[in-house]
């Protein structure tokens, strides 16, 4: 089955409207035109309303004059509407990276909305359940799930949701390097450097600072977005109630989890050493 993605990028004004062209592609990547699908090529130019799907261990990048980037992976359908600035995924695995300056992004799956600004973010979603994880972010990215509740997620952080709300009352912590290591939105072959590559290269760099001292990042959204966990078997999160299971009786980490705020916000970090723990 497919990942269907709908994205509707909103003119920034009458003189400067935002184009998106194809920047990069893997193997099966093509575009649907009057139900006839054509194969894309580099510079392609993504007209609105039209679809653009990738096919199996095949992905795109989309690249918007305003210096925002969307990266999509395998078996994915998707399609630009010119009216709203909104990203919708039904399922699969995408990256959306934003300049501070552009206007936000939204981003609608079946169990959350994130609005997208200045900020670096992975997003997997899979059957009822969507995982976010912010590699850097300068003005914090808002997720609000279906029953209205927020959270505001900053560098190094991340949170699951289905329909039922948010599967935890505060941010997991997310290991950047990890991240940024395990998916091929980060690292395939011949792919430029995201813009905002030196701040998801400063949290990781803090991270891992914080290491030296016996803390630790990771979580299972670490594992669910680098497919080495199915988010069904996840263990410490309660999906039926929205809140963490405070009976599990699942083993704790050998490491200690520390407090997510140990990685502020980049802009307020100038320099990566000298965070410390909370």
């Amino acid at each position: 089955m497919k990942t269907l993605i709908y994205l509707a990028i909103l003119a920034l004004s009458t003189h400067s409207a935002s184009a998106s062209f194809v920047s990069f592609l893997k193997n099966n990547v093509y575009t649907v035109q009057n139900t006839n699908k054509v194969s894309a090529v580099l510079n392609d130019k993504i007209e609105s309303d039209a679809q653009v799907g990738t096919g199996e261990q095949s992905m795109v990048e989309l690249s918007l004059d305003d210096k925002s980037i969307t990266r999509i992976g395998a078996n994915a359908l998707f399609s630009f509407v010119k009216q709203e600035r909104l990203v919708k995924c039904d399922k699969g695995t995408f990256l959306v990276s934003k300049d501070p300056e552009t206007e936000t992004i939204t981003v609608t799956t079946g169990s959350v909305t994130a609005a997208i600004s200045g900020s670096t973010v992975v997003l997997d979603v899979k059957d009822d359940a969507t995982h976010i994880a912010v590699a850097e972010t300068t003005t914090g990215v808002v997720v609000t799930d279906k029953n209205g509740k927020s959270m505001t997620l900053q560098s190094g952080e991340g949170i699951s949701a289905t329909s039922n709300g948010m599967t935890s009352s505060t941010p997991k912590s997310v290991d950047v390097k990890d991240l940024i290591s395990s998916s091929p939105l980060f690292n395939e072959k011949g792919l430029a450097p995201l813009a905002n590559d030196a701040l998801i290269k400063g949290v990781a760099s803090a991270q891992e600072t914080a290491k030296s001292q016996g803390m630790s990042f990771k979580s299972e959204i670490n594992d669910i977005v680098a497919n080495r966990t199915d988010s069904i078997s996840v263990p410490d999160i309660d999906t039926a109630s929205g809140t963490e299971n405070a009976t599990s009786n699942s083993t704790p980490p050998s490491s200690p989890q520390i407090n997510p705020q140990l990685i502020p916000p980049v802009n307020s970090m100038p320099n990566p050493k000298e965070a410390t723990p909370i």
